[in-house]
Parts: C-alpha cells; structure tokens; sequence
C-alpha cells in the first residue's frame, strides 16, 4: 500500500512498534518509521497495567507525530500499535481507516472500527461483522505477480518439481518438525525448500540432498514461482502472495489464532476449489508426505487448484486502499500526505 501511494507522489510515514517486524522492514524500503515502546495486554495485573501506560504514552506520542506530519488521512492495520495512531488522528480530525487482513477481525479493528471513515476488507466473512465495511481484498506486493517459475528455479538452485512448506513470517514449529521428518530422511525424487522461519532453524536438519531449509527469505516470490505445491499456514498474507502466482496448496490453519480465524481464512479458498485443507492434529510426518505426494502425483487436480487460487488474487487492492486514501486526503487539505 506504501509503495502504491509513493508511485502517487504521496509522502508515507509509518508508525510502529519498537519491538515489531516493521523495526528492520520499514526503514529497509527506505520509508520514515516512528517506532514507539509498546507491549500487548496479555499476562498478569502489573504486565497489563505497564501495557495500559504505554498505551496512553503512544497516544500521546502520536498525537506529537501527525501534528507534525500534518497527513490528510491515515490507515490502521490492525494490531495494538495501530491503535494509538488511529485515536490520535480521530482526536485530530484527521479522517482514518482501517484494514482487516483476516476473516475474523481482530479485537483493536473491532474497537477502532467505530472510530473511522471506512473499514477495508479482505475477505467477504470480515465485511459483515464491522461497520462501514468495503471490500478491497488483500494488497499484495506486485513481484508476486509477475514472479517466474524459470527465474525461481535459477534463484534456489534446485530442479523441479518443488515443494515449498512455510509457516509465515514467525514459522511453525510442528510443521516444521513434520517437513523436516517427511522428507529429511533420504533422497526424494523431488525438491523441498523449507523456509523455517529464524525461531526454528536451528532446531532442524535433513541428510536429503534436494531439501533444502532456509531460515528467511525476504523475496518470497521466487519461492512460490518456483513450487508445484506449496505447503503453508492460512495467514492471509501468505494465501494471497500464494495466490498471485498461483500454485495448488496445502493450507495448515494454526489453530490458536484468535478467533480461529486461520481455519476461515483457509476456508474462503478451499470452498473456492483452490486449496487442500490439513488440519494442525493431522500433521505428523507419513500423513504430511502422503498429502504432498498425492498431490504432486495428480496433475489435473494440482493444475485446477492453481488456476483456482489465481482466480481469487486480488492485484488492484493496493491500489484502491491508496485511491481512498488520497481521495479523503485531498477533500481534507488538499495534501497528498
């Protein structure tokens, strides 16, 4: 969404957590990054009463930073360091939105939803449980679109066909755990990759010479060009990368999420024809290669998910979320901020 409003010439700040992925990420794309001390209210009286303070702080903090940057609307995503900002900009008059990743929204987009122009959706189950609900679908990175199988191949050094397993940004223990067992234990005549996530790599190993596990990758894309099959958590940034490029999927809900809502994420594109579901009980190694095999197997099966899954991309998203974006900033003040 940030680069569709730069390619706009609108000027982007983000504000964040300290602690967050967004640290490394933001300031790498070369955007201005406020990072704030924030924690979750999860934990005890005292863990949440120094949570409470840090909260009012950000407000506070953020209020100091739009004054400053003066924006013409600003947009949540979720998560308690959007909040601050989103309270802020309503205290400041300043017309805010939101995006809602996942089917099941989450408890701040609940709350803040009552405080903003427009919530942006992802997917439909979302639009009818907040107000002001408009559907947009999930803004997906542009090389996921244009990725190449050929190139993919080249980038990883292996030879098709190719099984991706990933579990998102953090990994997934059991998952990984499983892939590692499934296809760590001899030559298998295809390749997996298995971007493990950093929390997990340590822990895992394989004596296959065509498995190959990877702690990170920040070009996702070529990975996912590269795959037959892909084997993944049902977060929704990782279902619509998938779905850009298009490959048939496996999808492993995790099933601690909040209000389960992996397992509907999941749900949208396996009712869609353009996914497999597993379920997190059924991950063990024999049943995991089996799935993966039936799959790899069955062409025509495999072809129709891929063609499926790429049906339910949704590459203008980024592109209408900067539209309203900059369209309630120039009815503001005119800016492009």
């Amino acid at each position: 969404m940030a680069d569709s409003l730069r390619e706009r010439a609108a000027d982007v700040a983000f504000i964040g957590s300290e602690s967050g992925i967004e640290a490394d990420l933001v300031p790498e794309k070369g955007f201005e990054l406020h990072a704030l001390p924030l924690a979750g209210f999860a934990g005890g009286p005292v863990a949440r009463a120094r949570a409470g303070l840090l909260f009012a702080r950000a407000v506070s903090r953020c209020r100091d930073i739009l004054e400053r940057f003066r924006p013409g609307a600003v947009l949540g995503v979720g998560g308690y360091a959007s909040a601050p900002a989103v309270l802020a900009a309503r205290a400041l008059g300043i017309p805010t939105f939101l995006h809602e990743q996942n089917s099941v929204p989450g408890r701040v987009n609940r709350l803040a939803s009552r405080f903003t122009e427009e919530v942006l959706v992802t997917f439909p189950k979302a639009e009818k449980a907040l107000r002001r609900a408009v559907p947009v679908g999930m803004p997906t990175r542009a090389e996921f679109f244009g990725a190449s199988r050929e190139e993919g191949l080249a980038r990883l050094g292996v030879e098709p066909p190719v099984v991706l397993l990933f579990g998102g940004s953090g990994g997934a223990l059991k998952l990984n755990l499983a892939a590692a067992e499934a296809f760590g234990g001899g030559e298998t005549p295809y390749s997996v990759v298995q971007i493990s996530g950093r929390r997990d790599f340590a822990r895992l190993s394989t004596e296959n010479p065509r498995h190959k596990i990877i702690a990170y990758d920040d070009e996702l894309w070529h990975a996912v060009a590269a795959s037959s099959v892909v084997v993944m958590r049902a977060g929704a940034g990782s279902l619509f990368d998938t779905a850009a490029v298009g490959r048939a999927s496996i999808l492993v809900p995790y099933p601690y999420a909040t209000g389960d809502h992996q397992l509907h994420n999941a749900r949208y594109f396996t009712e869609g024809g353009a996914a497999e579901l597993m379920l997190d009980g059924e991950v063990e190694a024999g049943t995991l290669r089996d799935r993966v095999e039936g799959l790899l197997d069955d062409e025509n099966r495999r072809e129709g998910l891929a063609r499926n899954m790429r049906a339910l991309s949704t590459p203008r998203a980024a592109d209408e979320v900067a539209d309203r974006l900059l369209s309630a900033a120039t009815a503001t003040n005119g800016g492009t901020r």
